[in-house]
Formats: structure tokens, sequence, C-alpha cells
């Protein structure tokens, strides 16, 4: 290889060592350049968009505690009692059939028996009692009822802010 470089005019061997760098440098440029800058671009999209989701977490944040500090879109128990709210609240929303007992466990829980009750309006009754009333589910048990979609159900709720 040395003997046939040797043999090539000067101007050959210029034109060789040229043109090897051109191919060296295009080789750095697509093999190393080209892919760290499109990685460095992807990685800097993805800290803005995670930048931008933690600004709306945290500005979010703050618009619920202000909520629940200032209690929006909540009636509360409305002075009644927490019985007499799940009580109620129950019966209009469906499950007056499947309600079985509802008892006191100390000042701010209940307890709830439902037997036979439509799983989706119970889950619905249960958002329900969370967003309007702050009421919270504390503990659930379901089981398959006799029918397709319906459960027997022991729940204790209690009121968050009693």
């Amino acid at each position: 290889m040395k003997d046939w470089l040797l043999s090539l005019e000067p101007r050959e061997r210029l034109l060789l060592a040229a043109s090897a760098g051109v191919l060296v440098l295009l080789l750095v440029v697509t093999l190393v350049w080209v892919p760290l800058h499109s990685a460095y671009s992807t990685l800097q999209s993805d800290v803005a968009g995670q930048r931008d989701t933690a600004l709306w977490m945290q500005q979010s944040a703050a618009k619920l505690s202000q909520l629940k500090r200032s209690g929006a879109n909540a009636q509360g128990l409305g002075g009644r009692s927490l019985l007499a709210v799940t009580d109620s609240t129950a019966r209009a929303g469906g499950l007056g059939p499947a309600l079985r007992r509802v008892e006191p466990e100390g000042s701010d829980s209940v307890r709830v028996w439902l037997e036979g009750a439509s799983f989706d309006v119970l889950v619905k009754w249960l958002g329900t009692l969370s967003a309007t009333h702050g009421i919270d589910t504390e503990s659930a048990t379901m089981e398959r009822g006799d029918a397709a979609g319906r459960v027997n159900a022991r729940l204790t709720l209690q009121a968050v802010d009693s």
C-alpha cells in the first residue's frame, strides 16, 4: 500500500488526502454529531414538557388546597348528622332497596351494609358523597351479589372535616 501511495503523483496524493479528510469528517458528523444533536434536542423538549407538567401540578395543588379551605362545591353535612346524610343520600341515589343497616361508629364515622346493590349506582353514590358532602370511604368490602352487576357491600364512611 505504501509503494502504491508513493507511486502516485504529488497532486494525486493531495487529492487522495483531501478526499480521506472529507470522508472522515462526513463520518464524524453522521455517526457522532447528528445522533448527539438529536438526543440533545429530544432531552430539551422532554425537560420542557416535564417543567410544564410540574408547573401545572403545583398550580393545581394550590388551587385544590384553596378549594378545600374555602369549601367550594361542597355542601358538607349541612348541619345534619353523618348518619342522616348517609341514609338520605343512599335512598335518594337509588340504593334504598339494597340498604340493610346504617349505624354510627364513633363521632365521625358510620358503617353501612348493602345487599344486592347495583355496583354502578354504589360507586356513583360514593363519588357524590365525597365530592358534595366531604364524606370519604375509609374501608369497603364487596362481594358478588346474586345477579350480574350486583354486590353485597360493607362500608365504613368518614366525614373528612368534622
